[in-house]
């Protein structure tokens, strides 16, 4: 008995399991293509992408399109040459979303053409800008304090009622050895952990996320540490907001965590946070914390079933 193709039509030997020319499955009762020709269809078994999975994925190894169960080589038995499947790495990953759908209410991530993306260039300038700032304003003062002090946090003068370093000192840093580690130290942390976080954020969610969590953390070492001459500055409580957000927003994307981002998490964590007597731990869990809230209603954001056009 020959059995034969539900989507190529070629013919097959009666013990195959799967086609041997598109690798469709042959088993009784495979899915028909849908009878809407302008939906698009998994290669691999023929279920639309819609719903569920309208952000389908395409395959760079053999140029179709996959339904989230499909969407690995090794699941949909990708026939493409083995010399040219690369170890996929966190700025080229070897699936994609979308392609060919426009949504009336999601925006693909904003990407840069190399290995970081635009979000993640202009947050690494606006850190080194911060260092800058603080080098400039601690040669001017005001009634004989420098200047820097009014945009940094000093925990005694926010309690007096001047709230204005709860941002500001996100990104201006005093201009000291201190002050050019955290800086070196948190552009390095964006530099590798943006191609992970680009694949979650949209341009503005990057910097929303990473704005909002900033504050909180701010806010948690400010009522830590009580009305104290504590003096505190540094991104680092935004980048913990982001990279817990985009944990919890492909968990609430995709139904999965993303171990990659699961370890760069506790590497920065650990690292920044217990190896120096003079980091800020209630930043870094304010920050954490807040982010893990943000990014999950990030991801379900992006859920929501959008309205499509084909094209």
């Amino acid at each position: 008995m020959t059995l034969y193709c539900p989507r190529c039509g070629e013919s097959n030997p009666d013990d195959a399991s799967f086609c041997n020319f598109c690798g469709a499955s042959l088993a009784t009762g495979a899915r028909p293509p849908p009878t809407n020709p302008n939906v698009k269809t998994c290669f691999y078994c023929n279920k639309p992408l819609t719903g569920e999975d309208a952000f389908y994925f395409h395959c760079k190894y053999c140029g179709q399109d996959f339904c989230s169960a499909h969407r690995l080589p090794e699941s949909h038995l990708c026939k493409s040459n083995p010399i040219r499947r690369t170890l996929p790495t966190t700025s080229s990953p070897y699936y994609t979303t979308g392609g060919g759908y426009t949504s009336s209410t999601y925006t693909k991530p904003g990407r840069g053409r190399g290995f970081i993306s635009d979000p993640g260039k202009y947050l690494i300038i606006l850190i080194f800008s911060g260092l800058v700032i603080g080098g400039l304003a601690s040669l001017v003062s005001y009634d004989g304090i420098p200047l820097v002090y009014f945009l940094v946090q000093v925990n005694y003068l926010v309690f007096a009622g001047w709230v204005p370093p709860l941002v500001t000192s996100i990104i201006v840093v005093e201009f000291v050895s201190l002050g050019i580690l955290d800086v070196a130290f948190n552009a390095i942390s964006v530099f590798f952990v943006d191609g992970l976080l680009k694949q979650i954020y949209s341009t503005k969610q990057y910097f929303i996320v990473f704005l909002v969590t900033g504050v909180v953390g701010n806010l948690v070492s400010l009522f830590g540490y009580g009305n104290a001459p504590i003096v505190s500055f540094g991104a680092s409580g935004g980048i913990f907001g982001l990279v817990a957000g985009a944990l919890t927003g492909e968990y609430a994307l995709t139904g999965r965590f993303n171990r990659n981002l699961i370890i760069w998490f506790a590497f920065i964590f650990i690292y920044s946070s217990f190896l120096g007597g003079t980091v800020d731990i209630y930043a870094h869990l304010g920050g954490a914390v807040s982010g893990l809230i943000a990014g999950y209603f990030v991801g379900k954001s992006r859920k929501r079933t959008p309205r499509y056009v084909y094209r």
